[in-house]
């Protein structure tokens, strides 16, 4: 599965380069975030603005996973 890593990446900058990894990513996909729960919260509004929803895997909490509604 396709992943975008966000490490580095500056809160402000993650809409961004959500939004273009969700327009050249196959659905799904996961995006590494982190422990942060704003870097989480960030990405999940960015995500639903293009209609897809995000989860949280079960065995690493540091990842979302991308995903058609």
């Amino acid at each position: 599965m396709q992943h975008l890593d966000l490490h580095g990446v500056k809160h402000e900058d993650v809409p961004g380069v959500v939004i273009d990894a969700c327009s050249r990513h196959d659905i799904p996909f996961i995006i590494i975030t982190g422990h942060s729960s704003k870097m989480k919260q960030i990405v999940s509004r960015s995500v639903g603005s293009l209609g897809y929803l995000t989860r949280e895997l079960i065995s690493n909490s540091g990842r979302l996973i991308v995903d058609e509604e």
